[in-house]
């Protein structure tokens, strides 16, 4: 399967960060709208054995001053040891302020493709975090990348990349349809882009064209929470083939949320990092559903930027279990593992 880079430019806010499950929905209603419900179920009977695509989270992409860089998420790590802070400092003052600032460092999310491309090749946290010393590596909110990179955008505006707000809401009463006597009120997170913040996400799949049609369709649709407010819009441009990772390694760091099976990777591996939560969300309500139980069964997920181990190199690796059945259509959970093979670690 080829891998191919798809931007996506905020035209609203939008409510959620579209991780591979949101993505891996909106993209199943599209098709079912733009085809037909026997193609997309085709497509979900067979994906366990053979997907016809696979898809990575969503992360950051900077445009401006005609430079754009994309964005990866920064691989789970142990974090550096107390000897390595000894080593960089002399005194009980330095390590205080390296300390103070490796806090800071570690507050990243994500790395500049060049940046990832160094890790994936065995360049350590250690050496990156001296080079942010040195102010060779810069961080602009929770995004790292080179001093050169940086530069490029000569970015002049002084409002972040991307801010957060909480938006008040009214909670309607569906029989009086109003907010009933005291104003039920609640809130709810929003994400406001600058014309530079964009996102991009990837996808793997031997039929690009195919996927063109529907991203049309969710451009008008909305992806994500509060579509029918006008939230989660879109434009969405299919950019080139792009090509991440190794071709020879055994380990990988997935960008998309994972669902391990437990036979595809070295459980005892010293290489393996990763963060884990449980994870709990509905089936996107639409006509079909309304009045239906929508809640799905709870999962545990692996976060983008968890490292493994992989017994064998495949094409993907994970599983998308059924997670709720409606009037007998099965509902799946994406949990497929998005591989980058790098040479970081490993058990021998």
């Amino acid at each position: 399967m080829k891998i191919w880079q798809i931007k996506l430019t905020p035209l609203a806010p939008f409510q959620n960060m579209l991780t591979s499950d949101t993505l891996f929905g909106a993209i199943c209603w599209g098709i079912k709208r733009i085809y037909n419900e026997t193609r997309l179920a085709t497509i979900l009977e067979y994906y366990q054995e053979k997907p016809e695509f696979i898809l990575s989270t969503s992360f950051p992409y900077i445009e401006c001053n005609n430079n754009n860089i994309s964005f990866f998420p920064k691989p789970i790590t142990p974090g550096l040891f107390a000897s390595d802070i000894y080593e960089m400092a002399q005194t009980k003052k330095e390590r205080v302020e390296i300390i103070t600032k490796y806090k800071k460092f570690k507050k990243a999310e994500d790395l500049s493709f060049a940046l990832f491309n160094r890790w994936m090749n065995n360049v350590s946290e250690k050496i990156l975090f001296q080079e942010y010393l040195n102010g060779e590596v810069k961080l602009l909110g929770k995004l790292l990348m080179s001093k050169k990179e940086l530069e490029g955008f000569n970015l002049v505006e002084k409002e972040p990349l991307l801010r957060s707000e909480l938006v008040q809401k009214n909670a309607i009463d569906r029989l009086t349809m109003s907010t009933g006597e005291e104003g039920q009120t609640f809130y709810q997170e929003e994400y406001f882009a600058s014309p530079a913040f964009k996102l991009h996400f990837l996808i793997k799949t031997d039929n690009i064209e195919s996927f063109k049609p529907v991203f049309r369709y969710l451009e008008d649709k909305g992806i994500g929470g509060n579509r029918s407010v006008g939230k989660g819009r879109f434009r969405i441009d299919v950019l080139n083939t792009v090509s991440v990772g190794n071709d020879t390694a055994c380990n990988f760091i997935t960008l998309s949320r994972y669902i391990p099976d437990i036979a595809e990777i070295h459980l005892e591996s010293k290489s393996m990092y990763y963060e884990i939560f449980p994870y709990r969300s509905k089936v996107d309500s639409e006509a079909e559903f309304k009045g239906k139980d929508v809640w799905k069964s709870r999962v545990m997920y692996l976060k983008e930027g968890s490292r493994f181990e992989a017994k064998e190199r495949k094409l993907f690796y994970g599983q998308c279990p059924v997670v709720k059945e409606i009037d007998g259509q099965k509902i799946r959970q994406y949990g497929f593992a998005f591989p980058v093979f790098c040479d970081i670690g490993g058990s021998k």
